[in-house]
């Protein structure tokens, strides 16, 4: 079964390997900057889902 406190702990990891991508690309780039607002939002999403399990 797939809780909330799950599917927030799997975005950390997500979260985790979308960071080792950005300091791959160069600043500047449209991709880095795609992959940092979509990043923001995912964290913003896991800190709400991991706040709803408790």
């Amino acid at each position: 079964m797939i809780t909330y406190h799950a599917i927030g702990y799997h975005g950390l990891f997500v979260a985790l390997g979308a960071l080792v991508l950005m300091t791959l690309l160069p600043n500047g780039s449209r991709a880095h900057r795609l992959l940092s607002r979509a990043l923001l939002g995912a964290l913003i999403i896991t800190a709400a889902l991991v706040g709803l399990s408790y």
